[in-house]
This record gives structure tokens, C-alpha cells and sequence, in this order.
């Protein structure tokens, strides 16, 4: 029996929960936890490189909400309804940026951001015309994910939206929204030793000083991350 892939999802995980409009049972499972590689262990022709586990997966479930005012209200609830729209992850693209602040289903949805906003902490990578679909490089590359169901059902791929040197607070969670801070800052359990645009390739950590390994098919990214692990 060959070795596990170092690189590759972790066995087990918690359930995953996906919503969509009320009443639609939960769809999906949470993705693994962080794994942890095997002491003493290293991929072939590699020896004395400490492996780099993937980076810890994310997914956030959507739900839409009604709106069902009469009379007067009506118009300040359609204006409401199109500045929401706007703001919406609905009405996104490839290339926006969102802040997302908790993974689960109790945190606040997603907000478009500007990607230079420090608070702009997700870049989407593709848009999913169903929430069942999977992401570019299905379970083996390293999007966060975004799923709405329902009558109107799509799925966000999400990167992380960092460049090479910024540091981050909540990385290892599997719930909390990414957060830059400064390299200094006590809650640092992230930092980001080399990012390679264009390649997708996790070999490319292998001279660095990572723990953990996000590889984006689309568009072509490859983070190397430095945990306190």
C-alpha cells in the first residue's frame, strides 16, 4: 500500500451544512478539518522536507430572505432590495472580493468589497451556476466555498485574498473569517512565506518554510502558508 498523498484532504471531517431558501433541508458536509501529517514522513525523493498539509477548508451556507410588505413600504423595501442586491454576493463575479466574517450558517453574509479593503479577506476565483457543483480541481485544491440553494442555487469558489508577507489571524479556524494583521500580533497563526500566481503547483513550497499548502486551479495560485503549528 503507497504512502497517503501528502498534500491531500485529510481522512474524516465534521458535517458540512449548506441552507437555502426555508424549508429546504440541509444539503452537503463540512469539509475535513486541518490534518496532520505523519512524523517522519516525506514525499518521495524529498527527504528531510517537512510536508505541507493543505490549508484548511472553509464553506459558508446562504439563505435567501423574503421580503412581503404592502402598501407605501413597498418602495423603500424595493430600494433596500437593490442596494442589497448590489452589495450581494447574488450579483458578484470572478474577481470580486468579499468579507466574510464567520463560516457558518449564524454569521453575517458575505459583503462585497473592494480588494485592496483590508477587510477584504476572499477573492472569488469562479461562480458556480449550482451549489452542487464542484470547484475547479475538485477536493484537491484549496478554495474556500460560498453555496447558496434553492430556487436560485449557485456555488463561489473563494481564494484567500493575501499576497506573499501578509500575515492573518484565524487561518486554522474552520469557522472564523480570515483576518490580516500585523506579523507581531499575538493572534498571527498564519503567515504567508511565498505566493506563486500562474503556476498551481504545491511542490513549489518545498524550499520554503510552509506547513500548509493552498493550490487554486483557477485562476493558477499557489500559496505557501507558516502556521505555529
Amino acid at each position: 500500500m503507497g504512502q497517503p498523498d501528502p498534500y491531500g484532504p485529510p481522512p474524516g471531517g465534521h458535517p458540512q451544512q449548506q441552507y437555502g431558501q426555508p424549508g429546504t433541508p440541509p444539503q452537503g458536509q463540512y469539509g475535513p478539518p486541518p490534518g496532520q501529517f505523519p512524523p517522519g514522513q516525506f514525499p518521495p525523493g524529498q527527504q528531510g522536507f517537512p510536508p505541507a498539509p493543505p490549508v484548511p477548508k472553509k464553506s459558508k451556507a446562504g439563505t435567501f430572505i423574503k421580503f412581503g410588505v404592502i402598501g407605501v413600504v413597498v418602495i423603500v423595501a424595493v430600494v433596500v432590495g437593490i442596494v442589497s442586491f448590489a452589495n450581494s454576493p447574488a450579483s458578484s463575479k470572478a474577481g470580486d472580493c468579499l468579507t466574510i466574517t464567520e463560516f457558518t450558517r449564524g454569521g453575517d453574509d458575505p459583503a462585497k468589497a473592494d480588494c485592496n479593503d483590508p477587510k477584504a479577506n476572499v477573492k472569488i476565483a469562479a461562480k458556480l451556476d449550482s451549489s452542487s457543483q464542484d470547484c475547479p480541481g475538485g477536493s484537491d485544491a484549496g478554495y474556500d466555498t460560498y453555496s447558496v440553494s434553492g430556487r436560485s442555487s449557485y456555488k463561489l469558489c473563494l481564494m484567500i485574498n493575501a499576497k506573499q508577507g501578509d500575515c492573518l489571524a484565524n487561518f486554522t479556524s474552520t469557522t472564523k473569517g480570515y483576518v490580516k494583521v500585523s506579523c507581531t500580533d499575538p493572534t498571527k497563526d498564519g503567515e504567508l512565506v511565498k505566493v506563486i500566481s500562474g503556476q498551481a503547483d504545491k511542490n513549489l513550497c518545498q524550499d520554503t518554510e510552509a506547513t500548509r499548502v493552498a493550490v487554486y486551479p483557477e485562476p493558477a495560485t499557489t500559496m505557501c502558508v507558516k502556521t505555529n503549528e
